[in-house]
């Protein structure tokens, strides 16, 4: 019995040894967190972001306003004024603050805002370790990066996609494309059966926003194949993108399967023509907004719905191109103390990549499993989706195509004068 205890004391006498170290290491990694929030930054960060609705909020904000609750718990001392912006003007109050210097501490970036004002935003490279890198998906810090300087991180990726109105094509009798993916006479022929030329009730094959800096109507244009950008200068031009633009003249003229709201440059107007007075089968719209649409379901409020690629061409690929990632950056600042702060707020918010699904966005994290189909959907998208090219003129360009389009639709066009005038206006 005396021997047994004896070991029994030398067990504990081992474990406790062999634990100590670890214990001590812990405590010391505890007190050195506790000293570093306790020197660090002090003070008022002042954040923009715009609104992020599902099922559980349909303001949008509620999922920010809980992060940033969180994190003041967290950091006392650090107070986050937060100003919300809305879809609507939320881009344009960005460049402005960009324009006239008067930007918030934080706020939303995508590589458009990074390649336009990267001399106002601080570099994060030297805050992101190699572990953090590591964990991210292949290319999503490539779409907040400029050479070899970080500007932001990733909260979720997103592209443009096909809503459909399964009620209306189930009613007509055709055929939802399978898994997703369609050829352009299959799609066409679609839109074609559900579109109704009734003066009273019209209902409309597709809805495209075609507003300045949309990027919509670039799932279609590069349907055979056309390039936007190549070798350092602007390429749509050519037969592959001839093609391509005359089967959308087409679509707006010829077969008059595009609702007209659809020129008007009124995002807002045309998502209602779809969800709410249910005329439109098809709308092209951002995928994020699958969460909007789930929660209009839910409520009973919406008809059931699907995800759908862009139609293919010669190409046989559903391509488009898209910011692709939306991510906080930060403001340049001589703070040091501030900017960890502010790299551990942006850090904080992005952290958690199972929350990013119901906001409807893609994880950009490795190891995030995706378990419903219409955001399986959605990912695979987003993996045909090019980034903007990284070139000065871009939004000038992308605005310009848009405008000369709707042109060409409303002046009855052909698609070689249309390119042909695009062409010559660009310059190059």
């Amino acid at each position: 019995m005396k021997k047994a205890f004896t070991w029994f004391l030398y067990l504990l006498i081992f474990l406790f040894l062999a634990y100590w170290p670890f214990y001590m290491n812990s405590q010391k990694k505890a007190e050195l967190e506790e000293r570093k929030i306790e020197e660090s930054f002090k003070g008022i960060i002042t954040f923009w972001d715009f609104p992020h609705p599902f099922d559980e909020d349909t303001s949008g904000f509620e999922f920010i306003k809980k992060k940033i609750q969180a994190f003041q718990n967290k950091y006392p001392g650090v107070v986050i004024d937060f100003e919300p912006i809305s879809e609507g003007d939320g881009i344009e109050r960005l460049k402005e603050a960009f324009s006239k210097g008067v930007l918030p501490d934080v706020f939303p970036v995508n590589l458009e805002l990074v390649r336009l004002y990267k001399d106002f935003l601080q570099p994060i490279t030297n805050f992101v370790s190699k572990e953090e890198k590591s964990e991210y998906n292949e290319e999503v810090l490539k779409a907040l990066s400029l050479k070899e300087d970080i500007y932001g991180l990733p909260l979720g990726m997103y592209t443009n996609v096909i809503f459909i109105n399964r009620e209306i094509f189930e009613d007509k009798e055709i055929s939802l494309p399978e898994k997703g993916y369609w050829n352009y006479e299959e799609f066409l022929n679609g839109m074609i059966k559900v579109t109704e030329k009734d003066d009273k009730k019209p209902v409309f094959g597709l809805g495209i926003p075609l507003f300045n800096g949309s990027y919509s109507l670039w799932g279609f244009l590069m349907l055979d194949g056309g390039k936007v950008y190549d070798k350092g200068k602007y390429a749509f031009f050519g037969p592959q993108a001839i093609s391509s633009l005359q089967k959308v003249l087409d679509m707006a003229g010829r077969y008059s399967v595009i609702n007209p709201v659809s020129l008007e440059g009124d995002r807002k107007k045309l998502w209602d023509e779809f969800t709410l007075y249910k005329n439109t089968a098809a709308l092209v719209e951002e995928s994020y907004k699958i969460a909007e649409l789930s929660n209009l379901f839910k409520k009973g409020k919406l008809f059931e719905f699907d995800v759908a690629f862009y139609p293919t061409g010669e190409s046989g690929i559903p391509l488009t191109i898209s910011p692709k990632v939306y991510g906080y950056g930060i403001k340049k600042d001589k703070d040091l103390k501030k900017l960890e702060m502010e790299y551990r707020l942006i850090k904080f918010i992005v952290q958690d990549q199972e929350g990013v699904l119901k906001l409807g966005y893609v994880p950009t994290k490795k190891g995030i499993e995706i378990g419903e189909e219409k955001m399986k959907k959605i990912e695979e998208a987003v993996k045909y989706t090019e980034l903007p090219p990284l070139w000065d003129k871009w939004e000038k360009v992308n605005n310009l195509v848009i405008e000369r389009v709707k042109e060409g639709i409303k002046e009855g066009k052909s698609a070689y004068e249309v390119i042909e005038g695009i062409k010559k206006e660009v310059g190059e």
